[in-house]
């Protein structure tokens, strides 16, 4: 009963928030690519001339495949190659997907939480969820490009936040450099916005960007994975997924620290079957390359972020 109303409560701030304000569009390329997606007959070269249509876009899909994290030993010099012979197609539509959605909002590129630093956790979270995916039990194993547009995706509530909100993102963007050890999750309860940036704040980002998920008709794992990712004991549908992303955020978070001073996520550690050494020894592998997926998150960020 609690709950429903809840869920209830949360729908009608919702719907005021869609009428008093324009929520950011899920851009034209991507809805084209979402649309392919749901098709069964559709095909790469289909994919690859739709990718095409915007060459930034081609061209940041092409420096992604190039990179070392991806161990392609020649260089691709074009979408159709990308995908026949170096990320394949799940893989090459999800990364546009999450590319082209990143261009949605307009906030500030500096701070912990503005578009620098968004785009280069996005990345490195979501090559280590696609590892940590990779090193768990075949049977449990999501879609590695699944895996990979969760981790990138999981912390878009942020954006949207700072989207329709600039004041309040101001003010928590501060929060965040004053308390770099603290989560998202955990300083936004203690912020305080006025009128629908209060009721916003108070849903917090898991359930704002799993609403502006649905809003774009993403997939449903995807939906789930960004509502849940902070619900530790969190059972039910994609969680292998939800918990994947949940080890990567600690992991990410307390860096090195994990390897002594700090309590993995218990949970999260025996649905995956992982121990915590080999969690760590997939982080460490992964931030290896911390430089170079830094320097690809640069190319990434919006145009429209000031």
């Amino acid at each position: 009963m609690v709950a429903a109303r809840a869920n209830e409560d949360s729908r009608s701030v919702e719907e005021r928030i869609k009428r008093v304000y324009e929520l950011p569009p899920m851009p034209e390329l991507g809805r084209r690519i979402l649309k392919l997606q749901s098709d069964p007959n559709a095909s790469a070269h289909e994919l690859a001339d739709i990718i095409q249509l915007d060459p930034s876009l081609a061209a940041q899909v092409v420096r992604y495949a190039n990179s070392s994290c991806c161990g392609y030993t020649d260089r691709a010099t074009n979408i159709q190659e990308v995908i026949s012979q170096v990320l394949g197609y799940d893989m090459v539509m999800h990364l546009a997907i999450g590319l082209a959605a990143g261009r949605s909002f307009c906030i500030p590129k500096n701070g912990p939480l503005g578009l620098k630093k968004f785009w280069e956790q996005a990345i490195l979270s979501a090559v280590l969820v696609q590892r940590l995916g990779a090193a768990i039990p075949a049977s449990l194993r999501p879609a590695p490009a699944q895996a990979y547009l969760g981790g990138l995706l999981h912390d878009f509530g942020v954006l949207l936040l700072g989207h329709l909100f600039p004041p309040e993102f101001h003010l928590l963007n501060k929060m965040a450099q004053a308390n770099p050890k603290q989560s998202v999750a955990e300083l936004e309860c203690r912020l305080l916005g006025m009128g629908e940036a209060r009721e916003m704040l108070a849903m917090g980002h898991a359930h704002i960007g799993a609403w502006l998920m649905e809003v774009w008709y993403m997939p449903t794992p995807l939906r789930i994975a960004l509502l849940e990712h902070h619900n530790s004991e969190y059972q039910g549908e994609c969680d292998v997924l939800v918990h994947l992303i949940q080890l990567s955020d600690f992991l990410l978070q307390h860096g090195e620290e994990s390897s002594g001073k700090c309590e993995f996520p218990k949970f999260s550690l025996h649905r995956l079957q992982l121990s915590p050494e080999q969690a760590q020894q997939v982080f460490a592998q992964v931030t290896q390359a911390r430089a170079e997926l830094a320097a690809l998150a640069q190319q990434l960020m919006g145009n429209c972020a000031t």
